[in-house]
């Protein structure tokens, strides 16, 4: 596989007038279209923009993933232009990570084919419990805690990501190691500000970026992991923008206790009380006492791992992702 990046030149970048012309756009498409012509892909698989869309050559396929309701969330111009690409004849079929907005967009493109196809996690590496004891001793900060509570992703400094609710919950639970593993260094920097008043205890712990190839020794060194998103209603995205959740099916695939934010699209990925515990995304007592009834039962955690991973494999690994964005296509 070849991965081929093209970017805006710099005169088109947050340029106003540039942008009233829609030349940046154009620039994409023409770009796109440019690199169709050069390596003629038998298929695109895309989160392209309308217009970059408009200019990919006609006997191309084109299957399009949406995170969101899209242009159907921005502007009449923007719903026009979507439907007409999606009336060309390779157009193939749109895919979707949810349930939900699948039926959104159905009640606004009924005659488009649209594939639920759920966010996977590459499949989990197998540790010995001696190999993340090592790891665990020479990366993990809060050795004198018995028990740990991890997160692992991105951080932003808006609270999407919930952040804020790790750091409250983690002042609520002084006997216990909370660990934030991920974000840039300075939005690390935000949140450790964010916590002096919090960490009273010096229980948080943070790590910024850290290799992808640590992700399964940290999750094996954690008790409990935590997903908590926060419900952030736009018009893109009535029910919220976390409706592609990312760290769920890797922490199922490697056999965490979970407790998730109660979203919509959570839901969709979790069940309550087999492979998760959730609870409302900004009640802090309820963070506190789910977190609190999982580090105290070791049974429920081992059932939570077992239903977990049976989850993952039978609907969150890539093979099982591409099988269905790819179904029913034809192949060469």
């Amino acid at each position: 596989f070849k991965v081929i990046r093209h970017l805006l030149p710099f005169w088109a970048k947050k340029n106003p007038i540039a942008s009233r012309l829609l030349l940046p756009g154009l620039v994409l498409g023409w770009k796109t279209r440019k690199l169709c012509n050069q390596i003629k892909p038998d298929i695109i698989y895309s989160r392209l923009t309308i217009t970059e869309l408009a200019f990919v050559p006609r006997d191309i396929p084109i299957i399009y993933e949406m995170h969101s309701l899209g242009p159907f969330g921005i502007s009449f111009i923007h719903r026009w232009a979507f439907r007409w690409i999606l009336r060309r004849k390779n157009f193939k079929r749109i895919v979707v990570t949810t349930n939900v907005l699948a039926e959104w967009l159905k009640d606004r493109i009924p005659d488009a084919e649209i594939t639920v196809a759920r966010l996977s996690a590459e499949p989990p590496v197998e540790l010995t419990q001696k190999q993340i004891s090592a790891f665990v001793n020479d990366n993990f900060q809060g050795h004198n805690f018995k028990q740990h509570v991890g997160y692992t992703g991105y951080l932003d400094t808006e609270g999407l990501r919930g952040t804020d609710i790790i750091i409250q919950t983690a002042a609520r639970m002084p006997d216990i190691a909370f660990h934030i593993v991920g974000g840039k260094p300075e939005i690390v920097e935000h949140w450790k500000k964010y916590a002096e008043d919090y960490n009273q205890a010096g229980n948080i712990f943070f790590y910024g970026y850290r290799n992808p190839n640590e992700m399964p020794y940290f999750l094996g060194g954690f008790d409990v992991t935590l997903a908590p998103l926060q419900h952030r209603p736009t018009k893109r995205a009535p029910i919220g923008k976390n409706m592609s959740p990312l760290k769920l099916p890797q922490y199922m695939g490697y056999g965490k206790a979970i407790v998730a934010s109660d979203l919509p699209a959570h839901r969709e990925v979790l069940s309550e009380g087999e492979t998760a515990l959730m609870v409302r995304h900004d009640d802090i007592d309820a963070w506190v006492s789910s977190i609190q009834s999982l580090l105290d039962n070791e049974n429920k955690r081992r059932a939570m791992a077992k239903a977990g991973k049976k989850a993952y494999a039978s609907e969150f690994t890539p093979r099982i992702r591409i099988q269905k964005m790819l179904s029913g296509l034809p192949t060469k």
